[in-house]
């Protein structure tokens, strides 16, 4: 993978979406916490804590901070948008 050290935040992101979703995914929860726990060392439930009591909308704009401080998403979207 071209940019390895993106992957903790774009897993981040999956699973705090999927955590949040109304048609939460269990298939996409095992395997961002397999993700974590092999790559990382670590299982999800602290990411999933975070993710308590928020929805979609509350939780994107955090999210989003997040990939611009750690990913090149935005440049990414901006770019997909031409």
């Amino acid at each position: 993978m071209k940019n390895l050290k993106e992957l903790h935040a774009i897993l981040t992101a999956i699973h705090c979406l999927n955590y949040v979703s109304k048609n939460r995914d269990e298939d996409i929860y095992r395997l961002t916490d397999y993700a974590f726990r092999r790559i990382f060392g670590f299982n999800s439930n602290i990411k999933s804590v975070i993710c308590i009591g928020q929805t979609k909308e509350t939780i994107m704009p955090v999210l989003m901070e997040f990939l611009e401080d750690e990913t090149e998403y935005k440049k990414y979207l901006e770019e997909y948008k031409k």
